[in-house]
């Protein structure tokens, strides 16, 4: 707990000395990563000691880049690189993919007892090309098509990349990320409304034509009706809930 503070203290003074920083960011993301150090520091030592020290790195890095006066600026110029990289390294899991559980979705990459899921560092890059991409572009907002096209392309491999791995779960944060920031760049509000009517259309066409896809809205539908196999993990989070 005094780690968490003195870090979410630091990361603060940092902060509100910048004009435009967003003043609800910090304090929902340290509530978050504060909650759930909490969670994990109750089940096992080891697994609180691991976490403090991810969270002691992130804050580290996070003082660091607020120090670098071009930080903005560098993202900007190296945006496609930076996102092309992040595909590549994510494609890489198709060859190179494992599980830390040693069954099911090779997602992750492992060296030496440590995984990486190269779809997490991915989003944040998305977000940073997409950031950079229409920042230079707002002047053309009225020109709707030809301003996102690019955008489509880049967007369109990594939901392809994750949509071959099933990864389902952050295939949607993607599509949900790409429509918001999109949004807001245009101010078209048709934006969230078409991703929103994306995304039913592709839970409805994949609830019948993909098998992965129709068993875990099944599960979530009636974890009953497997109690011991498919459905044991959402029973299990209900009795927790009501203990």
């Amino acid at each position: 707990f005094a780690l968490w503070a003195v870090l979410t203290w630091l990361m603060h003074v940092r902060l509100r000395n910048l004009p435009d920083h967003d003043p609800y960011l910090l304090p929902i993301a340290s509530l978050l990563s504060g909650w759930g150090l909490l969670s994990i520091w109750r089940l096992t030592i080891t697994f609180g000691l691991r976490q403090s020290l991810w969270l002691a790195f992130s804050a580290g890095v996070l003082i660091l880049g607020l120090r670098w006066r071009d930080l903005l600026t560098t993202l900007r110029r190296y945006k496609y690189i930076a996102l092309t990289s992040g595909l590549l390294l994510t494609a890489t899991t198709l060859i190179f993919g494992t599980n830390p559980l040693g069954t099911g979705p090779r997602l992750w990459l492992g060296f030496g007892g440590l995984y990486l899921q190269p779809s997490e560092p991915l989003k944040l890059l998305l977000v940073i090309y997409l950031a950079a991409y229409l920042a230079d572009r707002v002047p053309r907002r009225n020109q709707f098509f030809p301003l996102i096209f690019p955008t489509l392309v880049l967007a369109g491999f990594a939901l392809l990349l994750l949509g071959v791995q099933r990864d389902l779960g952050t295939a949607s944060i993607f599509i949900m990320l790409y429509a918001s920031i999109l949004s807001v760049a245009t101010e078209r509000r048709r934006v969230l409304l078409a991703s929103t009517g994306i995304l039913l259309i592709a839970g409805v066409v994949g609830y019948y034509l993909i098998p992965t896809i129709h068993l875990r809205l099944a599960i979530w539908f009636s974890p009953w009706d497997d109690p011991s196999g498919s459905g044991y993990q959402v029973i299990q989070s209900l009795m927790a809930i009501a203990n």
